[in-house]
């Protein structure tokens, strides 16, 4: 998949990161809710928190697994080929899933403010 670019003021974060950003977010507040639905040891369909506008992958995950991924706010699960260089650090691969961080200092500190689990 192709990231379209914009440039935007200098010194602003471009507006295609922007919306990368939203979207996992969004992706990641779906899954929220259904890791508190699920329960222990059960397994879930967790949708992929890349940032690709209309990606509508999921996958099965077991809940503690998901757990795993959100050890941290910054952690986003994705699909394998759903990683978005620009933006995303891989930083654990497993075969049906990748854990993706944000290395950005802005990045990070959008997914700490809008991570429901930082207090």
């Amino acid at each position: 998949m192709r990231v379209e670019r914009e440039s935007g003021p200098v010194g602003s974060e471009p507006p295609w990161k922007r919306r990368i950003a939203i979207v996992e977010i969004n992706g990641r507040r779906v899954n929220e809710a259904i890791e508190r639905g699920g329960g222990d040891g059960a397994s879930a369909i967790f949708v992929c928190e890349c940032g690709y506008i209309g990606c509508s992958s999921t996958l099965e995950l077991q809940i503690a697994d998901y757990e795993n991924v959100r050890s941290s706010f910054d952690r986003f699960l994705v699909i394998p080929g759903h990683e978005i260089l620009e933006v995303d650090e891989v930083v654990e691969r497993h075969s049906e899933h990748l854990v993706v961080i944000k290395p950005e200092e802005g990045a990070r500190e959008r997914a700490r403010e809008t991570d429901e689990r930082t207090p």
